[in-house]
């Protein structure tokens, strides 16, 4: 009797898990990380204050200044504000396999190297890897990306900016943009 109940509810079964099969198909092929950055953490010497993911998309999408994120808005000024949310929502064109060349390139990781003094998984440790990761995993994700879904993207649940070696970082880009210009 068992087997006979089994016979007839094998297409009923095989119905089951090749719609289950089916369903998680894209999810084995390409994977979404696990995890993603929920919390940015800012650190300025012995200063340490975080800002959540949401709040950023909150501001990228909407241009709304979230309670969370008025503590941090109130020391910047208007253009600065302006510009943020220009580059959170600037899409970028690049796909997964010409980022990840150039990622791969003398030039790439030079820049993914500085980058990376200044984003990191914690403190300490150069973000290089986890950026890189990030960047590429972003890339392949549709036909354009923004810091967003990089941040997204990104292989902890805290991503840590040292402001201080963003400051300097922005300095020597600027001078060396000044250079090149021949100012």
């Amino acid at each position: 009797m068992k087997l006979s109940l089994l016979r007839s509810n094998t297409p009923i079964i095989l119905s089951f898990f090749l719609t289950v099969g089916l369903g998680l198909l894209p999810e084995i092929i390409n994977p979404k990380s696990a995890l993603s950055a929920e919390k940015i953490r800012f650190v300025y010497g012995m200063f340490n204050c975080s800002l959540s993911v949401e709040t950023l998309e909150t501001y990228a999408t909407t241009g709304e200044i979230t309670d969370e994120f008025k503590f941090y808005a109130k020391f910047l000024d208007e253009d600065t504000l302006v510009q943020l949310r220009h580059w959170l929502q600037k899409k970028f064109y690049r796909d997964r396999v010409s980022i990840y060349r150039y990622t791969k390139s003398n030039e790439g990781e030079e820049i993914l190297q500085d980058i990376g003094s200044v984003v990191s998984t914690h403190s300490q440790r150069n973000g290089f890897y986890a950026l890189r990761s990030a960047v590429i995993q972003a890339a392949g994700e549709g036909e354009s990306w923004t810091i967003l879904d990089v941040i997204d993207e990104f292989p902890t649940d805290n991503l840590q900016i040292n402001t201080k070696e963003l400051f300097k970082l922005q300095k020597f880009w600027n001078e060396s943009k000044s250079a090149d210009s021949g100012e």
